[in-house]
């Protein structure tokens, strides 16, 4: 083997500058005093959590737009501490906070979890006994599902001693959404309007399992908060820890293998993506981590010659769902048509599954759905006012221009982009008279903008689904059948920024040793306090 130089030599690798990455990044710097390499394959590092600017003034996020859990004293906030040494402020999101939006009735969600059951009983009277019993049942299932990601952070020998009480009362978890709703509840029109965040997961009723729902619905449950500066104002907090102990983030270079000797990872090779043709660059050290999903790491970035009984496993199971989003520059305030940085979810029907199923495209390019924030009514340093509009795809509707390279994919595809744009415009002013007037510039990302930049299977932005057959799968964790190769990120403990951030935590602390997770959280929260 090639002797490492000083400089190519690292104590850690990690591959992929998402939250989950850049906590494992910065835990091991921050912890251990670990010189920690990160790959981002992007000209921007932060994965979901960076922004993007256009003619100079209008800025979005392009996955955090918001995020619970941010209260004073939460696990959420302390952690965040942490990783940015308090350099990170959080503004949390007026009241209502959420709006569901339905043909024939708005529903208004408050930062207070007594309220949003209140307001539901008000609501639906007849159905008071169920909503008491989901508030209570979406708590039991969100503490199975954290405890079923957590099972790999105990020791082996106690496996079989835990996995009997954990297995004991997870029925409740494991079942699909659709299910626990259609047993309980006798409204449909509340069944529908409790599902109504499901595009925070990406999975519609009938495909998600109940406990990825309720660690979803019992995150938002006191309100949301959004970064002060932005969703870039977190990697530009926690990248200087990790620059403090040596280590430093490398932008523009694409993982393309990570290196074996007899069985054991010892580094990588990448490819500046800037300098295609450059010579690729190789890495070293005693650690690797992937914060690419499983997916990348089984089937890309391990040498495809070596044996792997995951592969096929990994490759046959079902995709997670991508996204179109319209990003817009606005000429003046939104408040001035009555909007404070809410978000709104606006539903044509109560069929989240004909939703889903018809994935925005129709043969008129009627969009069924479509989620809206305002990204400059959240955060208080914004420059000029922004409006975001998502709706969730099918991947396939854009493949055949996958090959295309990014911004060249030919003018059939800009036209298709283009009405997108206007039909999902025209959606929200439907509802909002007098909102395409604000709009002075818009852009519309796919599904292959999504996998350009970050490089996920099909786009797929939550990573590997939480159907109820993700819970049985051995290969949905942190460690990996190669010695010294670790995984992190959403596909080790759950979707979305806050999921993918204590996946970062649980890596770190797997490489702890022995209840090394629960050392870290210990320190954290006594350091917070």
């Amino acid at each position: 083997m090639v002797t490492a130089t000083q400089q190519q030599r690292f104590d850690v690798i990690v591959i992929g500058s998402g939250i989950g990455g850049l906590t494992v990044a910065a835990l091991l710097s921050k912890l251990y005093r670990k010189r920690v390499l990160v790959l981002e394959q992007h000209f921007t590092a932060g994965g979901f959590t960076h922004t993007f600017e256009r003619k100079g003034k209008f800025s979005w996020d392009v996955g955090l737009h918001y995020v619970g859990d941010m209260g004073e004293g939460s696990t959420g906030k302390a952690v965040f501490n942490y990783l940015t040494n308090s350099n990170l402020q959080w503004h949390k999101m007026p009241d209502p906070f959420e709006k569901f939006i339905y043909p024939d009735f708005t529903f208004e969600v408050y930062s207070d979890p007594d309220r949003y059951q209140a307001d539901l009983i008000q609501r639906f009277p007849q159905e008071q006994f169920a909503i008491q019993r989901y508030f209570k049942d979406i708590q039991k299932a969100a503490f199975w599902f954290g405890m079923h990601s957590m099972l790999e952070l105990f020791p082996r020998w106690l496996h079989p001693l835990l996995r009997p009480a954990i297995r004991s009362f997870g029925a409740i978890a494991k079942q699909t959404t659709q299910q626990y709703l259609e047993q309980h509840f006798q409204n449909v029109h509340l069944r529908a309007l409790l599902a109504s965040q499901w595009g925070d997961y990406g999975l519609p009723p009938s495909r998600s399992c109940f406990g990825i729902h309720s660690v979803i619905v019992s995150h938002y449950l006191k309100g949301g908060w959004y970064p002060v500066g932005g969703a870039k104002a977190i990697a530009q907090s926690i990248i200087p820890v990790i620059e403090r102990s040596g280590g430093t983030v490398l932008t523009q270079r694409r993982v393309t293998e990570i290196l074996l000797d007899s069985g054991t990872a010892v580094g990588v090779k990448a490819q500046r993506t800037a300098k295609p043709q450059a010579d690729l660059e190789t890495y070293y050290a005693s650690i690797v981590v992937s914060d690419t999903g499983a997916f990348n790491t089984y089937l890309k970035l391990i040498p495809s010659n070596y044996p792997l009984v995951e592969r096929q496993a990994i490759q046959t199971f079902p995709k997670g769902s991508s996204m179109v989003t319209v990003y817009l520059g606005l000429n003046e305030s939104p408040q001035r048509l009555g909007f404070q940085g809410e978000n709104h979810w606006i539903y044509t029907t109560y069929d989240h599954e004909t939703i889903a199923q018809n994935s925005l495209i129709s043969s008129n390019y009627l969009p069924k759905f479509c989620y809206l924030s305002f990204p400059s009514l959240k955060d208080p340093l914004a420059r000029e006012h922004t409006a975001e509009i998502i709706a969730h795809v099918d991947y396939d509707f854009f493949s055949q221009w996958r090959e295309q390279p990014w911004r060249r994919r030919g003018s059939e595809y800009t036209e298709l982009k283009a009405q997108i744009t206007q039909s999902l415009i025209q959606l929200v002013e439907s509802h909002y008279p007098g909102f395409q007037n604000l709009i002075e510039y818009a852009e519309l990302s796919t599904p292959l903008t999504v996998e350009h930049f970050d490089a996920s299977d099909r786009g797929a932005i939550y990573g590997i689904p939480c159907i109820p057959e993700r819970l049985d799968q051995s290969w949905i964790g942190v460690r990996t059948p190669i010695k010294n190769l670790y995984l992190t990120g959403a596909d080790t403990f759950s979707p979305g920024i806050m999921g993918a951030m204590m996946g970062g935590v649980k890596t770190a602390g797997i490489l702890n040793g022995a209840f090394g997770f629960f050392k870290i959280m210990a320190r954290i929260m006594r350091e917070s306090a």
